[in-house]
This record gives C-alpha cells, structure tokens and sequence, in this order.
C-alpha cells in the first residue's frame, strides 16, 4: 500500500516533516517496531521530553505519516497509545508552479482579513457565519488579493475546497488560534468570554475551540473572581513554546 500526496501544501509539509531530524527518527523508530511505540518510549530512546514528542507525533497525525491504537501495557489494565507508521511508501507529486502556494497560510491570512473587517465594521456577525453563509470566490478575492497580488482563480478554488465542510473551518481556526498564542510568545491570556470577541466567535464555536484547546493540555488555566464575576482565563504552556525551538 502507498499514501499519494498531490495538495501543494501537504507535500511542503511532510517534505519539512522528513528533514526535521527528530521526527525522522521518529518514523524510523516506528518503522522498526511493528506493535507501535509509546510516546513515552519515543522519549526515552530519543531522549527528548515527552511534550515535545507529543508536538511531533500530533503533527505526524496530520499529514496521515502515523497513527495509534489503544493498547495496554505491562499486567496492568491500562490502555496507552502505540503509534505506527501509517504506510511504508510515499508517493510525492511535485508541481512547481504550485509548490508556493500554501493553502493554510492563505487561509490564516483571510482569518486576518476577516477578523480585521469585522472590527472595522463593528459588525455583530462572526467568522464562521461569514465563511459559512455563501462563500463565494468574489468573496474571497475581496479579501485575499489586496494582501496577495499573486493570487489566482486556482488558488481561490483550492482555498474554497477547504472551507467547505465545519470540521475544516474548525480545523484551520485552531491553527489560527495557536499561531497567535504562540506570536505572542505566551503574553496573550484571555478568558472564555474574551476568547470569542478577540477572535470574533460566534458562542458555540468559541465553546468547542476553547474546550479542544484546553484538552490538548498545552495551554493552562487559571480562576479568579472580578467585582463578583468568575473569571477563567487560559495561556499557553512554556513548556510547549520551548519545545517548538
């Protein structure tokens, strides 16, 4: 069995993600060990911190290179992730004139545009009923061209494509969100309720986004109370900062 990649921004991606060292020792050790790896396995052999290999394996994740089952370990009852290598054989399709062209760069560019947009308009509406209701190529060239000249009618199809389903929207607005955690280089805090007005989330979302951001246990929390109202405000982990250098 082999994997085809032909998305431009994929190919980039896993041709970064088989130059990084660790991770291609990573795969490598994998490769070796058919029943899978503990990340705390991965550690150990790599001598690396846990933190930082549970980065490299959730990226590994996304570009399909690897995946986990639930296995127990020891006599004990307990249930831990083995991860594996998804397949043996890659297949890469390189296209030069679209090998530039990043389509989560461009989305996170139009998160910019719109968040921008929403500000400047004092609008009530949010992100996701912008992207949601009539996404049009008019609509995205609108915001897309002034902050990329190069943009193409194939591009905006591409971007288009990926913002169709509520998943991908989720998907690519988490990165979003951790790209401006992580800029900030740990100074932004927000709470639940500024969670959604610095990124212009409509409630549901803001609630999903914000418990799978919590879930992911790089970003830690803290409660305290202000003139009688709970505040629960969230930063990102510096330990997940320093294991992105």
């Amino acid at each position: 069995m082999e994997t085809y990649y032909d998305d431009p921004s994929q190919v980039i991606q896993v041709i970064e993600a088989l130059a990084d060292p660790t991770r291609r020792k990573m795969l490598l050790l994998m490769n070796e060990a058919p029943k899978g790896l503990t990340a705390s396995q991965l550690a150990d052999l790599l001598r690396k911190k846990i933190p930082t290999i549970l980065h490299h394996l959730k990226s590994l994740e996304e570009l399909k290179l690897t995946n986990y089952t639930m296995e127990k370990i020891g006599g004990g009852g307990r249930e831990v992730k083995h991860w594996k290598l998804c397949q043996q054989h890659l297949i890469l399709k390189i296209d030069m004139n679209s090998i530039g062209f990043l389509p989560e760069s461009y989305i996170l560019t139009l998160f910019e545009e719109l968040k921008a947009h929403l500000k400047e308009t004092k609008s009530e509406r949010s992100i996701e009923s912008e992207l949601s209701e009539n996404l049009t190529k008019e609509k995205l060239n609108k915001f897309l061209t002034p902050r990329i000249p190069e943009i193409t009618d194939r591009h905006i199809e591409i971007i288009k494509n990926h913002l169709k389903r509520k998943r991908d929207v989720e998907h690519y607005l988490l990165k979003w969100i951790y790209q401006e955690f992580i800029n900030s280089g740990g100074a932004l805090q927000l709470d639940f309720f500024e969670f959604g007005t610095h990124f212009f989330l409509g409630e549901d979302l803001r609630r999903s986004l914000y418990e799978k951001l919590m879930a992911s246990q790089n970003f830690s929390s803290y409660g305290y109370s202000q003139e009688g109202r709970p505040i629960q405000r969230m930063a990102i982990r510096q330990e997940y900062l320093d294991s992105l250098k």
